[in-house]
């Protein structure tokens, strides 16, 4: 997987930073978890040890939408992900995981749904 996740890993980098950079000061760590159903993607930037709220930039959107799409193209569909990010002493360090879907006559062949329904709607 980590070789696949290279043809990513700009638009990774660009995502974790953002992320990073819409969390609170107060926060040494935070999750965004993203969800897809295929036709609209949501999504949600917590630590659910701070009572302070993020706020989602529309670079980070952006960068979430991007994501989306680049994989898709490359036939790598998933229905969510999570990134976490943690701080150690001056590094701040990221994961990354994606949820993917069971095959099924949706993720077949010639039944993938155009890529350029995805937005905020």
């Amino acid at each position: 997987m980590a070789d696949k996740l290279d043809l990513y890993s700009d638009v990774i980098t660009r995502l974790a930073g953002e992320t990073v950079a819409c969390s609170p000061g107060s926060w040494d760590r935070g999750l965004l978890s993203i969800q897809s159903d295929g036709f609209r993607l949501t999504y949600q930037l917590q630590n659910e040890g701070h009572a302070d709220r993020a706020s989602i930039s529309e670079t980070l959107r952006d960068l979430i939408d991007e994501l989306y799409v680049r994989m898709d193209h490359a036939g790598e569909v998933w229905t969510g992900a999570r990134l976490t990010w943690w701080r150690e002493g001056e590094n701040t360090n990221f994961d990354i995981r994606f949820d993917y879907p069971e095959q099924n006559a949706a993720t077949e062949p010639g039944t993938r749904r155009p890529w350029w329904k995805l937005g905020r709607w």
